[in-house]
């Protein structure tokens, strides 16, 4: 599994994934394997796959992390694993979100590939090209390296706590408001826009947001496709090269409410039950600011001072990273003005190429709720004035630029926060 040309991604999803895997990596000679896992994940599926592995002649060493609860993927536990990786030692990672960003970005600095065996259709990082780190407490994205190959039993997914399964739900359907973002800064900004990425994270939204019922009473087919649509969206951002196709501004709040559960204000949970959440609030400050609400452009004008003393309350002495993103956005809102609609004429042809991704915000707000994710202040221990805040302070983590950019820089914002909440 050492570094040289990327291999096809190979995809099993399929009640044999575990026989196939090991059948696979006894097959190409291998002189090992190393499992990286935690207890919970090596109950669902890590002792099976070492079971298989052991079976198939192949010598296995596992890496368990302690914490049934809590796990983090930051330095120490990258560190962990990349002292535990072994040339010509077949590296898989057992689990979802957390497990995986850590062996992604151990094997991404060791220069080694490796294999994704997911546990729940939770999230849709499993085939993407970036980690997820919590570093001083901000979740930061790095470029990190896509699995050489994912085996999933679907049968594993369906039997994981349905707060998983919620949560995947949640994460799946927050590509809704995050296209609109990505559509937005391609048409008033240039930035690059690729239809067929688009797509590829756009198809499975509908099945997913017909099959709520089915996927909370843990039905195998239902979670099976659930699990397809997750893959896809992370095929979709390693195409792409980053995660722009499945990531606005609804995932900025989510980072922003990490922030705050890292500084003791809150407890953390999953993301994707945070990214669904966030996403009934982005959806409706997207109809505010292009159906209606914003009836003429401006030109559009930087915030005086975006880590002033109210931005400070919330997210302490602004990271080296958190300072970064403010600068990139600057630039890139300066640098790419040049695309900026030019009369009126131009910002109604903008607002009717959006109109579309708007029209599925309905269906996508019905279906969340059907999955126990509400669209009212009180969930997750966020609060209404942490609502105000997070639109109001999210968008510094991070240098993409979103809705919540562009209704600041009409001077719309605070308007928009207060019809969000209405």
């Amino acid at each position: 599994m050492s570094a040289g040309p990327e291999p096809e991604l190979e995809v099993v999803i399929a009640e044999d994934a575990l026989p196939r895997l090991a059948a696979r990596v006894a097959s190409e000679g291998w002189s090992g394997a190393r499992l990286v896992m935690d207890p919970n994940t090596r109950e669902a599926a890590g002792a099976d796959a070492a079971r298989e592995l052991s079976q198939a002649g192949v010598d296995v060493r596992e890496l368990v992390f302690e914490q049934r609860e809590g796990l983090l993927a930051g330095r120490a536990e990258v560190k962990r694993v990349r002292e535990r990786i072994q040339e010509g030692r077949a590296l898989i990672a057992v689990g979802s979100g957390v497990i995986t960003d850590i062996v992604r970005y151990a094997a991404h600095l060791s220069e080694q590939q490796f294999v994704s065996v997911p546990t729940a259709a939770s999230m849709d990082g499993y085939a993407s090209s970036v980690a997820a780190l919590q570093l001083d407490g901000v979740k930061v994205t790095y470029p990190a390296r896509a699995p050489r190959a994912i085996y999933a039993d679907p049968r594993v997914a369906a039997g994981a706590p349905p707060e998983l399964t919620r949560a995947g739900i949640g994460d799946l359907l927050a590509k809704a408001s995050a296209r609109t973002d990505w559509l937005a800064a391609h048409l008033l900004y240039g930035e690059r826009f690729d239809s067929r990425v688009a797509e590829r994270v756009q198809r499975p939204l509908a099945v997913t947001a017909s099959s709520v019922p089915a996927l909370l009473a843990g039905d195998p087919g239902a979670v099976k496709a659930l699990l397809k649509g997750l893959l896809e969206s992370g095929i979709a951002m390693a195409i792409f090269g980053s995660s722009r196709p499945a990531s606005g501004c609804e995932h900025h709040a989510s980072h922003f409410w990490d922030l705050l559960a890292a500084q003791g204000r809150r407890p953390h949970a999953p993301h994707g039950l945070q990214a669904g959440y966030a996403t009934h609030f982005a959806m409706r400050l997207q109809r505010f600011a292009f159906a209606g609400g914003v009836g003429a452009l401006v030109r559009p004008a930087a915030p005086a001072d975006p880590l002033g003393a109210e931005a400070r309350e919330w997210l302490g002495d602004p990271s080296a990273e958190i300072v970064e993103a403010v600068a990139e956005k600057q630039r890139f809102v300066t640098e790419a003005a040049g695309g900026w609609p030019a009369d009126q004429s131009g910002w109604d042809a903008v607002r009717a190429r959006i109109a579309p991704a708007l029209a599925q915000s309905g269906e996508i707000d019905r279906a969340l709720s059907l999955a126990g994710i509400p669209a009212e202040p009180g969930y997750l221990d966020i609060d209404e004035r942490t609502l105000r805040a997070t639109f109001r302070h999210a968008t510094r983590l991070r240098a993409r630029y979103t809705t919540v950019d562009f209704l600041e820089g009409q001077g719309a914002l605070d308007q928009a926060i207060e019809a969000m909440l209405a």
